[in-house]
């Protein structure tokens, strides 16, 4: 089957403001996949915006390094397609399982011993976004380790197939889901995350 990983590239295109316009049924998860076809279809193209690939936390006191919190950095991407169940008009469609590869860095002024990590996959068709999903992870942060790395679970999501198998009609961006103080401060304050993608 096809298979994906995404380590780092510049993408253009901001998650701020994705927007929330959703159509039911297109994101979901736990259905049996349709195995009764022997190809696996393509899978969509994938971007991480660099300006959404990190989050970065701080106590409310300042914006030092004495007040950081956690740094969270998606380093990669990673999952493969196969044909998902039929949708209810009947219509093929492609399973495409996503798992994030984070790294997470304890800062200074961290108590907690978890991390929530919010991160979206958005689904787009022509430049314009269909779908989009928030998920939430909370991720242990050893107190003896300042730096360690943790996979997402397997999220599905079922996208329709189209006409041609061979050729995905939509491109899916991920990000970590940010306010916009914490949008703003990546544009001010950090470098552009580099991702490349890698398909198989």
């Amino acid at each position: 089957m096809p298979a994906f990983s995404l380590s780092p590239r510049i993408f253009s295109r901001l998650a701020a403001g994705l927007g929330s316009l959703m159509l039911a049924g297109l994101l979901s998860g736990c259905e049996e996949a349709d195995t009764t076809h022997t190809f696996a279809p393509a899978c969509p193209r994938f971007d991480v915006p660099g300006q959404v690939a990190d989050r970065i936390t701080y106590d409310g006191k300042g914006l030092d390094a004495a007040h950081r919190l956690t740094s969270t950095h998606i380093l990669g991407v990673q999952g493969d397609c196969r044909n998902g169940p039929r949708d209810e008009q009947k219509r093929p469609m492609t399973r495409v399982r996503v798992s994030l590869n984070l790294q997470l860095e304890r800062g200074p002024a961290a108590s907690a011993d978890t991390v929530t990590v919010p991160y979206f996959v958005a689904i787009l068709q022509d430049g314009a976004i269909v779908d989009k999903k928030i998920f939430t992870e909370t991720i242990r942060l050893p107190p003896t380790v300042s730096i360690s790395h943790s996979s997402t679970p397997l999220r599905f999501i079922d996208v329709p197939t189209g006409n041609n198998p061979q050729i995905s009609p939509y491109t899916m961006e991920i990000g970590l889901q940010l306010n916009h103080s914490e949008l703003d401060y990546n544009r001010s304050h950090l470098r552009t995350a580099q991702f490349h993608e890698h398909v198989q």
